[in-house]
């Protein structure tokens, strides 16, 4: 191992015990930079709160902060956690590198639960990183990593290689094309896309019962729901969904007109305020990139869900 690495080893050990700050973020990056100028191998094992281990890329800027804090969207992840029925499935739909799939599977692991999760990442460079953080972590039997994303259709499409990818990195954000002046100046490649009816009754309709989805693919998350009308509706999952607004603006799309239809009836839709989450009627209230919470009105009762208003 190169001295650079060591010390970012050292240093990593010690800033991991730090209460975070968002200031902090800034002297990681700074830290983060000389070391990469210095030589640092940018490939390294981030030791995470829960005890698991993702291997990330330091010149990302959507990993590089797990490796100084041991954490990745912690309080959602913490949401999940509490709320999620780890005797059944869950599906982490744009899985990238896998922060989300390994904690889950982990927590299902722990608990000697029966549920499993289910990964989706269409990108190669993400999935093959995916693949391997699985196996670190001795996790390949809880969760099935699937080399395609989710859509309206069957298809082959390509891929931008968004803003982390600018300075050599094999993973990191990517979006599937949105618009000419979005996509401009970075570099796409080839994905397959798949429908979640079409795939679940062919591949995955012997797993138990779906509980949870999490969502994120960079604006398609309209065309992953409605390529999944009748998985959603016959097991009624809460789903946590990102909602990227640039994405939607550049298609010119109306966010409640488009979703609305898409979503089961007797579903109440949630964004966060402080540490309680509130009932939302449009979409059009959340911020630029937010996280909204869509929930099924007989799940509400449930262990967890007193943090959902209204």
């Amino acid at each position: 191992m190169k001295l650079t690495n060591r010390c970012l080893n050292v240093l990593s050990s010690i800033t991991r015990k730090l209460a975070y700050h968002q200031k902090l973020n800034q002297l990681y990056k700074h830290f983060n930079r000389m070391a990469l100028a210095l030589g640092a191998e940018p490939i390294v094992t981030a030791k995470m709160k829960d005890n698991t281990k993702i291997l990330v890329d330091l010149s990302t800027r959507t990993e590089r902060v797990s490796f100084y804090t041991g954490k990745y969207d912690p309080e959602l992840i913490t949401v999940i956690h509490s709320l999620f029925n780890p005797n059944k499935c869950f599906l982490d739909i744009g899985a990238n590198i896998g922060f989300y799939s390994v904690s889950m599977s982990h927590l299902i692991r722990n608990k000697k639960a029966t549920g499993h999760v289910i990964a989706f990442e269409p990108f190669e460079g993400n999935y093959l990183r995916l693949v391997k953080n699985l196996e670190i972590n001795n996790l390949s039997k809880v969760c099935k990593a699937n080399p395609f994303g989710l859509s309206n259709k069957s298809d082959t499409t390509e891929i931008t290689l968004r803003e982390d990818f600018k300075h050599g990195a094999n993973t990191g954000n990517a979006a599937i094309r949105t618009s000419e002046a979005m996509d401009e100046g970075f570099k796409v490649s080839p994905i397959k896309l798949e429908r979640l009816d079409d795939i679940w009754h062919k591949d995955f309709s012997e797993n138990k019962s779906i509980d949870m989805i999490k969502m994120d693919i960079e604006g398609h998350e309209d065309f992953c729901l409605d390529g999944g009308q009748e998985v959603i509706n016959k097991h009624r999952p809460t789903i946590l969904m990102e909602v990227n607004k640039p994405y939607y603006e550049a298609r010119g799309v109306k966010l409640d007109e488009q979703f609305f239809p898409l979503i089961p009836e007797n579903y109440n839709i949630y964004k966060q305020k402080g540490t309680k989450w509130e009932r939302i009627e449009s979409l059009t209230v959340c911020t630029t990139i937010d996280n909204v919470f869509l929930i099924p009105q007989e799940k509400l009762s449930l262990s967890g869900y007193h943090i959902f208003e209204g």
